[in-house]
């Protein structure tokens, strides 16, 4: 990777944090039931040595269609310290609209040439690739399609490490 400073946003739940297991309280928009079952949410492996990893090249900051007080709620649980967030009420537009990431990337005064937004879902990446922002896909589960690997001309990521050779390539 190179001195210049990149800025890598995250899609939140599914991406940087599992949140599966909260899915269905959060179609009913139970978020006091959410707030206490964040003990059923898990960092997928090497996610801190990731962050800790990129931090020294990159600008870091979430990128969600949740509500911010949920978002930054999970992302004090599991201590995680992404200085920028951009969450649902943030913006008009969401996902897979560029608004938000290109919210993100206005407030950390990057640009979309020297970005990439990491996500689990086709909205995730087709945000990206609308907002002229590298995509990449990371999927824990290998529910997403692998027609994707042939849009983003590169293969869709199943652990950090493969985020990582990803990134080696463009940064």
């Amino acid at each position: 990777m190179s001195a210049a400073k990149w800025t890598i946003l995250f899609d939140l739940d599914q991406t940087l944090v599992l949140t599966s297991a909260l899915e269905t309280l959060r179609k009913q928009r139970a978020w006091s039931q959410i707030y206490e079952r964040f003990h059923l949410t898990t960092l997928p492996p090497g996610t801190l040595d990731f962050l800790s990893q990129v931090r020294a090249q990159a600008q870091l900051g979430i990128v969600t269609n949740t509500p911010r007080a949920y978002a930054e709620k999970i992302v004090a649980y599991h201590r995680l310290s992404l200085p920028v967030v951009v969450a649902y009420h943030d913006t008009k537009l969401h996902k897979p609209h560029p608004e938000p990431l290109l919210t993100a990337l206005q407030k950390v005064s990057g640009s979309a040439e020297r970005c990439c937004y990491i996500g689990d879902s086709p909205h995730d990446l087709q945000a990206a690739l609308n907002a002229k922002i590298l995509p990449i896909a990371l999927c824990w589960d290998g529910s997403l399609s692998m027609t994707w690997e042939t849009v983003l001309k590169h293969p869709i990521c199943s652990h950090w490490n493969d985020v990582l050779a990803i990134l080696h390539q463009f940064m």
